[in-house]
Formats: C-alpha cells, structure tokens, sequence
C-alpha cells in the first residue's frame, strides 16, 4: 500500500480492548504451560467479552445440544485458542462502524450477507468436520473486515467518489483489481495482514494468506484455505448467488478433492443458498 493509505488505514485499524490483549499475551507468553484457570480469570473480569462469548458459543454457529452457561465449558468444548479467536472477532466486530457506500452496495444488504455467509461455514462444514468448522468461523465472521475499512479510508479521504466510479467503469467484475489500483491490495489480502496485525492465531493467518490461492498452501492448512476459498466464491460480494460462482465454487471443491482434501460434493451442493447479486 503506498504510505499515504497504509497511514489512513492503520489509523482505522480499530485498537483490541484490554481483556483481548491480555488474553492473547497470556497464551503467547504461556505456550504449552497455558492454565486453564489463567484463562477463565482473565475473561471472567470482563462482563462484556464473557456474555458476548457465551452467546457466540451458544449460537446456532455451533450447534451445541445443550446450554453453555460457564466459560470453562467453552473451552473444554472449543479450546482455548478457538475462544481467543472468537473472543477478538467479537470484539473487533462489536467496533467497527459499518458503511460500504464507496463500493455502491447497500450497507444492510452486505451486514446480512456476511451474516449469511458465517451460517454457512457452519452448516456446511458442521455436518462433516465440525473441528474445521469451530476453527473458521472466527475466520468468516471478520472475512469482509478489509472491505469496512477500506470503505473508511475512502471516505475519510474524500475518495470514495472516485473509487466507485473506477469500480462501475469494471462493469462490478474485478473488484481486487481496483482495490489494487488504489491500496496496493486486495481487501482478502489485507484481512491477513490485520489478522498478523492484532496476532491471530497463527493457522488463521495463513489461511487467509491463501484463500485467493488455495493449491499453493501447505498441506497442513490446505483443507482450511480451500473451504474459506469456496465461502468467498459463494459469497462474492456483487455476484454472489448466481451460477458462475456457484459453479466456480463447484471446481474449488473437485480441484481440493484431487489434492487428496475430503470435501463431501452432495452435502456442499444442499448447502449453498440461493440468493441474488447486490451489484448496482
């Protein structure tokens, strides 16, 4: 990004609160010797970030059987670094004011899909590995983040104008490119350097590192940069829904199964959603 935008954007960055960054620097500093008890006193102090976990965690991204009433069974059934994760998604969510005008989409319209497109991850993945599902979903929830806050550099630098006008001259057909042409990045690959900025966890870092090139990641985050890949697809924020990108979503899919990652076709197939594009 050229150092005049890469300024605006980082000053957008939203700051984590007090109870993350002592979570995360907990489990850095601990390693294998993180206790249980250390971690459930640090997020037990905020009532805020407690309630909002127990909710995420009770939610139907989940699909937990029964109530989750305490942080230790959130742990015990998602781990720790799963609850760090979802911890700061929640947080940086809860703070980020919404509004992707420069991009000519409508703000409710886009808050849904992302919403839509977390409920994916779950349902899809949920019915046949629930352990990549609870690792991602922290991953969808923030997926679009790079759009918000390119959205409000623009407009804090009075360029959205000018930017939607280069996205209408694309006809609404390369969006990365024009993203490019003005940040020096993609808003995919922004979101890995946001994750590398607040210090995600290490796997979802680089799997957004590869979700645009998911043949080249290492086996051992393949299957997680292929799923979030076929989300985007699905989910592609002006042509999302139609036939192309279902069927391009389709290829990821068989492309991952001949790279020996198991995805079941039929079960992708039943759950993705029909909607129609937002594109102006």
């Amino acid at each position: 990004m050229n150092d005049t935008l890469l300024t605006l954007v980082e000053q957008n960055l939203p700051p984590l609160p007090d109870t993350v960054i002592k979570l995360r620097d907990y489990i850095d500093e601990k390693g294998s010797k993180i206790e249980l008890s250390g971690v459930v006193d640090i997020i037990s102090k905020d009532p805020l970030a407690t309630a909002n976990l127990l909710k995420t965690a009770n939610s139907a991204y989940y699909g937990f059987s029964q109530e989750i009433s305490t942080i230790n069974q959130v742990i015990a059934l998602l781990g720790i670094e799963n609850v760090k994760n979802i911890i700061m998604a929640d947080s940086l969510r809860s703070r980020i004011k919404i509004n992707v005008s420069p991009y000519g989409l409508d703000t409710n319209l886009f808050v849904g899909n992302c919403a839509k497109e977390v409920d994916f991850i779950s349902s899809w993945l949920n019915e046949e590995d629930k352990k990549l599902a609870q690792t991602l979903i922290p991953c969808a929830m923030l997926l679009r983040l790079g759009m918000i806050l390119f959205s409000s550099v623009l407009i804090k630098s009075r360029k959205d104008k000018e930017f939607l006008a280069a996205l209408k001259a694309n006809e609404f057909k390369n969006i990365a490119l024009v993203e490019q042409d003005f940040f020096g990045v993609d808003h995919i690959s922004f979101l890995a350097y946001c994750f590398d900025h607040w210090k995600f966890d290490e796997l979802l870092i680089q799997t957004v590192v590869y979700v645009i090139n998911p043949h080249s990641a290492p086996p051992s985050i393949k299957k997680n940069a292929y799923a979030l890949a076929i989300a985007n697809r699905i989910f592609e924020p002006y042509e999302g829904g139609n036939d192309y990108n279902t069927n391009e979503a389709l290829a990821l899919l068989k492309e991952a199964v001949q790279q020996d990652v198991s995805f079941d076709e039929t079960n992708l197939i039943k759950h993705i959603p029909n909607f129609k594009s937002q594109a102006k």
